[in-house]
């Protein structure tokens, strides 16, 4: 079932669930996508906070195409500061975790397929693109707090510089995705087979289709080796 996490922020969040997920598991998977740890996520239901770990969405009655609101309670100490595990260890206990359920797995191979793969295969891979989960949103969340001090002051010319540059990079990063998601062979080399056909009496060469989304100009039987 389809879910929308939302936040007090301009974040949104849209994820992909079975009706058998615990709210644990639900956490664990929001982690990959707002970099946020299961332990600092707060979710409220119908203005009512979820907190049984162990009980599942269809248990907390959420249905299909519900909201969710995503709140973070505030950060602990950096276990550096406190002398603990580090973050690498934290990622580790993190892919053990999505390993050990498969539905959980299941549900970030396909939200997030790479970090899906990389928490299977590699584990060294899979701390490092959390990391990178965690650090683009904190610059999200720092480029969000620029913008509204800019906007305090709508004459500062400094400002309205920063937020017209903060809407261009934010269309750069809307077109990449929308062509990462309709046009991804345009990202990678593509290897398309060609083969004789003969439909009707008529002889037409045929694309065998591998799900690539893009459109494709027929080449003429003599090109087909």
């Amino acid at each position: 079932m389809h879910l929308t996490i939302t936040t007090h922020g301009d974040d949104i969040y849209n994820v992909e669930v079975d009706t058998q997920m615990t709210l644990e598991d639900l956490k664990a998977l929001l982690e990959t996508e707002c970099g946020q740890p299961p332990e600092r996520q707060i979710l409220y239901f119908n203005g009512n906070q979820l907190n049984e770990a162990k009980k599942t969405l269809e248990q907390y009655e959420i249905k299909d195409y519900d909201m969710l609101l995503l709140q973070t309670s505030r950060a602990m100490p950096s276990s550096s500061a406190l002398g603990g595990a580090s973050d690498s260890s934290h990622y580790e206990v993190m892919r053990q975790h999505v390993l050990s359920d498969p539905r959980l797995m299941e549900e970030l191979a396909r939200v997030q397929p790479a970090i899906a793969q990389a928490a299977r295969n590699n584990p060294q891979e899979f701390a490092t693109l959390m990391e990178q989960v965690d650090r683009t949103r904190r610059q999200a969340e720092q480029q969000r707090q620029d913008l509204l001090a800019a906007s305090d002051n709508p004459f500062d010319v400094d400002a309205q510089k920063r937020i017209e540059e903060a809407i261009r990079q934010e269309n750069i990063a809307a077109n990449l995705e929308a062509a990462m998601e309709y046009n991804p062979e345009s990202f990678a080399r593509v290897t398309r087979l060609y083969v004789n056909v003969e439909i009707n009496g008529t002889k037409l060469v045929a694309l065998v289709d591998s799900g690539a989304q893009s459109t494709v100009t027929p080449r003429p039987p003599s090109a087909v080796t």
